[in-house]
């Protein structure tokens, strides 16, 4: 399985990461996540170079990682710091760490070159900068498929109206604009819905179920697979910034090559502090992503096999799959330029 190493995955929420260890697969590579004693996040290649334990059921004395099997310590900078069995650290004792950055709610992990992490390649999702006035929630799923049917999944929100009965807008399939836009290596997907009921999230978010007005739902991806999605909804013919929004952020990392670590993320500025309101979206959008997505991603996955691809099947492409197969293909694109840019010792 190939992947897009130089970028930026998420790999845990925040607040997942503690002083208690946490194992994580990701890109076929365990990986173990904790804080250093100064709160700083940490990540390491979850494997003793001695006998290839498992570090995150180690115990974290201090700073030092100590490896549950036989004891030798690791540092945050996965050097091997101590020895128990001998006067001498062994050669090629030391272990990979990871460069992370800590930004919108997530720790995000560089699993490529680390010469060439730089949080200042992570996309502009601001909106889910901390802000006043603002409310901001957050979710987790597994999903057992290939993470580029789930990017799929997002790019192509026409499937909203038929699996999704709470994203729904009434009357909307027919008398939807759809536009796809490509610039600059990031795809925008926007599907504009004029004079339809709004569906029942964004009714119950605006304090008015049930309203006529002009809804949209506008997703862009950012390679590998950071996905920002707005949603809202107006009076019929007034101006986007009015009504109401809701702005999703989908981050769907894989973890193997039918297997995937679904990260959201929901933030709003309608009734910031109703408790209630905070409840029902949440709940709301765990069932869209556990019983309606997941099942289905997961049923596509088992159709396709553990080693087949969507084109080798040659798909029917109907109009909403323009934004997916362009993010197919830029993906590939890259993927291919860096595997090309690899020395042939190390690919």
């Amino acid at each position: 399985m190939e992947y897009l190493r130089n970028a930026w995955y998420a790999a845990a929420a925040e607040a997942e990461i503690t002083r208690t260890p946490l194992r994580r697969m990701l890109l076929d590579t365990p990986v173990v996540l904790f804080r250093s004693l100064d709160g700083n996040p940490v990540a390491l290649q979850d494997r003793c170079a001695h006998r290839f334990a498992p570090l995150s059921r180690g115990t974290l004395l201090g700073d030092e990682l100590q490896c549950g099997y036989h004891g030798l310590r690791y540092d945050p900078g996965g050097r091997c710091v101590h020895n128990p069995h001998g006067p001498r650290i062994p050669a090629h004792a030391d272990i990979r760490a990871y460069p992370l950055a800590s930004r919108y709610g997530f720790i995000w992990l560089w699993p490529g070159d680390p010469a060439l992490a730089d949080a200042a390649l992570l996309p502009d999702l601001s909106p889910f900068d901390p802000r006043p006035g603002y409310r901001t929630q957050w979710g987790y799923l597994r999903i057992d498929a290939h993470y580029q049917l789930v990017i799929d999944n997002l790019l192509d929100l026409s499937h909203v109206e038929y699996l999704h009965p709470a994203f729904a807008s009434g009357g909307a399939i027919g008398n939807t604009r759809h536009e796809v836009i490509e610039a600059d290596g990031v795809v925008h997907a926007n599907r504009w819905k004029p004079g339809c009921t709004v569906s029942p999230l964004l009714g119950r978010c605006w304090g008015r179920p049930d309203a006529i007005g002009d809804a949209r739902s506008c997703i862009r991806w950012h390679p590998p697979c950071t996905l920002f999605l707005d949603v809202g909804a107006t009076e019929t013919g007034a101006d986007p910034g009015d009504g109401v929004t809701l702005s999703f952020l989908h981050l769907p990392t894989p973890e193997s090559g039918t297997r995937t670590h679904y990260f959201w993320a929901a933030t709003r500025s309608h009734s910031p502090d109703d408790d209630e309101l905070t409840g029902w979206i949440q709940a709301t959008t765990e069932r869209a992503f556990m019983l309606e997505d997941e099942p289905m991603i997961e049923a596509q996955q088992d159709n396709l096999g553990p080693g087949a691809y969507m084109a080798s099947l040659h798909p029917v492409y109907l109009a909403p799959d323009l934004a997916p197969v362009k993010a197919r293909r830029i993906l590939a694109r890259l993927i291919e330029a860096e595997r090309g840019a690899q020395p042939a010792g190390i690919r």
